[in-house]
């Protein structure tokens, strides 16, 4: 009796223990075909979908670390921490001369892709440059600019971020209700609304509009998480050959389709490139977007590295461009990615037609401190060796704006590689050098320094220089566990707002922000560590603990690297009072247009705001409702220019400034008194 009770003890105990690596196996495992470039099995846990399977894998990695450092060389020495030598005696610059010669011929002024009455995707077109040819809005007139119409969406209050889109005076945009609508361009009244399934923001970061001539129906294309969505622009009503009534499934993905030869091609989360019939919806191919270093011991697939930015087309050539985030888990730590993390923090041309990888370059190496490149792409052609040069303008959270040669990703730029310090947490192997730029000039800080500490007042400037005593910082300083360290442009720089560039100037408008981060690591196991925190530098009145400006508008000449000119952009109410102009963290982003003009919203004072493109003075200001929350578009109307932007707060200035943030739900337009 006792032996067959230790027999079927047994037997259970060997049956949970099998269908719990059955379940393992199964969880790790994922087909997918569809790829080109990688073997449709694959085991990896980043398939994983179980939370308890991962933190299974976690203890366990945890533990076979520690059993494989003592015990094997490899192991022990790839988790020491690096060897300070081992730096010592490298050139601390490396030169990196610029693209002069060997162009391929660039578009003449007149191939520019152009934007009047209509915008059909979101920043303006396939090239993303945010550029109005409109010009009866102008420096002569502007403060004639006055407010046409406001529609409340009426379904909620969030934060909404997509660049509204025009066609035939007909507005679409999505709602923080998780609508899409469709409005009256001349009143602000709304003609349709459709409801999309996913709890996620609809059209998060754009849409699009296309004219579907074979079947005659203007069709309108966004993303809902892993939905891309085909409706009638006309009639709000799904395309019920479009998918399953509509809508299709693909990887999850915040940004814009593109179209390419009549074949819908976006940009997911996987991270890949993912092709679809535009008329059924039906998958061609995929194309994963990651690359691991092999010949590094302990490299393994990292996670992260999306292109959640945006992507933007060379329609003529059938090429896709996208630029990419940053490589994870975690983000402040790359000890299980080792390497530099292709093809994260990268500006990335992909040639559709041939389905192949044509460059990148990657602007940050083995990123461990949230510098992704989170702003679209813009292609545009400047003038430069006495020729027009097709380019690829990205600008980044570092200050950096990269100007790559469109067919060979090449700089037109001398850039630096500078040597980099090393890390004091075991294991963690960071690139011994990381590209800088001096042209084109950066137009936000790059480096923290202790000099940087506010002057607004004695209490606060001794407050902020007593945590930077207690800090490190410095040029793409490491974390340290036990100490913080500050670093500018994880908030900084030029966020996922992008640009808007005059391709007939040769000019890019950008918005930027100056917010110093303060981040701190914990000890969680021998081999792991985690973030502790991760705040705003600020001083003891809540303001960033930094002098002026917070927050800046620029120009910058992309032939020569020039900043023309920088002005800040918002105030803070009480310093005003004072006299004190700072400038705000911004999220709102610029548009330019052919009537000289230069609109932009997003500070925390609620402003929107027109500037003189050629000295970067402020001619015009309207308050909003809400903070604007995503660039303004420019469109026209029964023969009036008109301006229109999304203001419902933001929700990035919300996690940042509480209370001083109001979220709201307003579409507001503008147009010239009669």
């Amino acid at each position: 009796m006792k032996i067959n009770i230790v027999k079927s003890t047994l037997i259970i105990f060997f049956t949970v223990i099998f269908l719990l690596v059955l379940s393992v196996l199964f969880d790790l495992a994922k087909y997918d075909s569809s790829y080109i470039n990688r073997s449709p099995l694959t085991f990896s846990v980043n398939n994983l979908n179980s939370k308890t399977t991962e933190n299974f894998f976690e203890d366990y990695s945890e533990w076979y670390r520690k059993i494989a450092a003592k015990f094997f060389k490899k192991h022990k020495e790839y988790w020491k921490v690096e060897d300070p030598s081992i730096r010592e005696n490298l050139p601390k610059i490396k030169h990196v001369s610029k693209k002069k010669d060997n162009f391929l011929p660039g578009r003449s002024l007149d191939q520019i892709e152009k934007n009047f009455s209509n915008w059909t995707r979101s920043h303006g077109g396939f090239s993303s440059m945010r550029f109005s040819n409109l010009d009866a809005i102008n420096k002569t007139n502007v403060k004639k600019l006055k407010l046409a119409w406001i529609y409340n969406s009426k379904d909620g209050k969030k934060g909404m971020q997509a660049n509204p889109i025009v066609y035939d005076g007909k507005i679409f945009v999505p709602t923080p209700g998780n609508h899409i609508v469709c409005l009256d361009g001349s009143n602000g009244k709304e003609i349709w609304r459709y409801k999309v399934e996913r709890g996620y923001h609809a059209a998060k970061r754009g849409l699009l509009i296309w004219n579907d001539k074979k079947n005659n129906i203007l069709k309108l294309f966004f993303t809902n998480d892993d939905q891309l969505i085909s409706l009638n622009a006309k009639t709000g009503k799904p395309i019920k050959s479009f998918g399953k009534n509509g809508i299709i499934k693909i990887g999850s993905s915040p940004t814009t389709p593109a179209i390419i030869d009549n074949q819908l091609v976006v940009g997911t989360i996987r991270p890949a490139i993912e092709v679809y019939n535009i008329y059924t919806g039906k998958l061609k191919w995929k194309y994963y977007l990651r690359k691991i270093d092999k010949e590094i011991f302990n490299a393994r697939d990292f996670r992260g590295g999306n292109p959640w930015g945006g992507t933007s087309a060379d329609i003529k050539n059938g090429l896709l461009f996208l630029t990419t985030g940053n490589p994870n888990p975690p983000i402040h730590v790359g000890t299980m990615r080792p390497g530099k993390n292709l093809y994260g923090n990268s500006v990335i041309a992909f040639d559709v037609r041939n389905k192949k990888m044509l460059w990148h370059f990657q602007e940050t190496c083995h990123d461990i401190w949230n510098l992704d490149i989170s702003a679209p792409p813009v292609l545009t052609t400047i003038n430069k060796y006495n020729k027009r040069i097709d380019v690829v303008v990205a600008a980044t959270k570092r200050g950096n704006t990269l100007v790559l040669d469109r067919y060979t990703g090449k700089s037109l730029f001398d850039y630096e590689l500078r040597l980099a310090p090393r890390s004091l947490i075991p294991g963690e192997k960071t690139c011994k050098y990381q590209p800088t730029f001096k042209l084109p000039e950066p137009f936000a800080r790059t480096e923290f320094k202790k000099e940087d500490a506010t002057t607004l007042n004695e209490a606060s400037r001794n407050y902020i220089l007593s945590i930077i005593e207690n800090s490190n910082y410095g040029f793409f300083e490491p974390y340290e566990p036990g100490k913080a360290t500050i670093h500018y442009n994880m908030g900084g720089g030029a966020q996922w707002t992008g640009v808007s560039i005059d391709p007939y100037k040769d000019v890019m408008f950008v918005t930027a922000n100056n917010t110093p981060s303060i981040i701190e690591l914990k000890k969680i196991g021998k081999f792991r560590f985690a973030q502790k925190s991760v705040k705003i530098l600020k001083d003891l009145d809540g303001y960033p603990g930094i002098k002026p400006p917070w927050g800046t508008l620029s120009a910058v000449n992309l032939s020569s690297g020039k900043i023309l000119w920088q002005v800040p952009l918002g105030y803070f109410e009480s310093l005003k009072k004072k006299g004190i102009i700072t400038g705000t963290e911004n999220y709102g982003g610029a548009t330019a247009t052919a009537g000289g003009l230069v609109f932009v919203a997003g500070t925390l004072d609620k402003l929107f705001r027109a500037f003189d493109a050629e000295t970067g003075k402020e001619l015009w200001s309207h308050e909003l409702p809400y903070i604007g929350s995503a660039p303004p578009t420019s469109y026209e109307i029964d023969g009036k220019q008109h301006i229109v932007l999304p203001a419902t707060g933001g929700i990035t200035l919300k996690m940042d400034y509480g209370n001083m943030v109001e979220l709201g739900d307003a579409i507001v337009a503008f147009k010239l008194q009669d």
